[in-house]
């Protein structure tokens, strides 16, 4: 763990890293990414979900789920597999998510914290779990229990990674034999599954319906002589770690099936595998560090959009003189009126726009002014004007529409943000993706 995310920098050589499925979305805290997303965001998006079907996503568990990457610094904006998950929903509609991920976090704490969230008891981080106060924002974030539960009782999907602080040890006991390792890996599976199991039954016990969707772990040790040297260990030390990350899958591939049995919504996210012979592309561990790369991130994050929605979703590739994609209602709109940037802010073909979203138009050439209907929503934009009307209210925009010539004719283009935002839809622009979603 990179020492500028502690208040003190405890020895840990973590071998084990856990990648868990998380997805949800609530406005990030500004001053802090690691910390969960604003209570009155969340509020807001609850309020909201019962009109428009907001699918709410909650990630929980350690650094892999609040995406935390090699030299990360304190206001570093996380792009995990948690923000690959919201993505992901953004292809399939409204979607939030609330990224409760905490450094340093064992399968024992995330056990008390999540039973301190069942009987809506406040905890402190040391409380949970030894020594977790010394991590740089655990305190603040188990401090937001009561949110937590909140948020859990409202999740249509909880994403989780969990375990790779609890299996470091294992590394410091290839030294003392076979026997000693052996009998160190029993229990920690053992301590693994108690704590995993318990911790399930309270996510189910407050909300029956979510749907639960756990990572398995990943050895970040490399078939490679010179790493290994490094490290102090034998190619047989890494087949060892190899075939203990697979005892560790068996036993998560138990916990789901036993917890099937008893009709909970549970799956596992199966990447781990996909890191032997690429742990060097996938991890930074030629740089002493553990966590994913983002192309490691990536893996994960398809990992758990298979197992959730069975597919994973991408925008075609754009030609060179666009510069965004623009998804609406999970279908792109691909068509020869490109989108257009000003200002940093995107522009469609009025038409375009109003056909993706199912509304109505009508152009008053006197007055140079569009109506767009959507249900009981109405906008109207006027070319070149400072103001738009929302339901016959002025409202003051910095984004005028504006004629662009297209081909050889000239075409009326409209803020998308604004215009999406007036009609009801959620706008969601992803940076990593160059993609703004329009769900209703």
């Amino acid at each position: 763990m990179n020492s500028k995310l502690r208040k003190t920098a405890p020895k840990a050589a973590a071998l084990f890293l856990t990648a868990a499925l998380v997805t949800a979305s609530l406005p990030a805290a500004a001053a802090n990414p690691f910390l969960p997303r604003a209570a009155a965001a969340v509020q807001t998006a609850q309020a909201e979900a019962g009109q428009h079907g907001t699918f709410r996503i909650v990630g929980i568990g350690d650094s892999i789920t609040a995406g935390y990457e090699y030299g990360a610094a304190v206001d570093t904006v996380p792009y995990g597999y948690v923000e690959r998950v919201f993505e992901q929903a953004l292809f399939r509609g409204r979607a939030e998510y609330a990224n409760y991920g905490i450094l340093g976090l064992k399968v024992e704490g995330l056990q008390q914290w999540l039973a301190a969230a069942e009987q809506n008891d406040s905890i402190t981080a040391s409380e949970a779990q030894e020594g977790l106060n010394n991590y740089l924002f655990a305190e603040q974030t188990i401090a937001k229990t009561a949110q937590l539960r909140s948020d859990l009782q409202q999740a249509d999907l909880v994403v989780m990674t969990i375990g790779g602080n609890n299996f470091s040890g294992l590394f410091e006991q290839l030294s003392g034999g076979r026997a000693a390792s052996d009998a160190w890996l029993v229990a920690a599976l053992e301590q693994y599954d108690v704590g995993l199991t318990a911790s399930i039954r309270s996510i189910a016990a407050l909300n029956p319906n979510a749907r639960i969707v756990i990572s398995d772990l990943y050895s970040p040790v490399p078939d490679h002589k010179v790493t290994l040297g490094v490290l102090g260990i034998t190619q047989d030390d890494r087949t060892y770690l190899l075939e203990a990350a697979r005892m560790l899958r068996e036993r998560l591939q138990a916990i789901v099936a036993r917890f099937k049995q008893e009709g909970v919504r549970i799956d596992g996210a199966y990447s781990a595998e996909l890191f032997e012979g690429k742990e060097r592309q996938y991890t930074t561990i030629g740089l002493g560090d553990l966590h994913p790369t983002q192309n490691g991130y990536s893996v994960m994050g398809d990992a758990f959009a298979e197992a959730i929605w069975g597919d994973v979703r991408t925008v075609a590739p754009r030609p060179k003189d666009v510069g965004i994609s623009v998804v609406v209602d999970g279908k792109e709109i691909i068509n020869d009126n490109k989108p257009v940037l000003r200002a940093n802010r995107t522009y469609l073909a009025f038409r375009d726009i109003a056909d993706a979203m199912g509304a109505t138009t009508k152009w008053d050439n006197k007055t140079k002014t569009v109506t767009i209907t959507y249900g009981s929503n109405e906008v109207a934009l006027t070319i070149g004007a400072s103001a738009m009307r929302v339901n016959g209210n002025p409202i003051a925009i910095d984004t005028p529409a504006f004629l662009h010539k297209a081909g050889k004719e000239q075409k009326t283009y409209v803020p998308l943000a604004v215009l999406a935002d007036g009609l009801g839809f959620q706008v969601e622009y992803r940076g990593k993706l160059k993609t703004a979603f329009i769900n209703k």
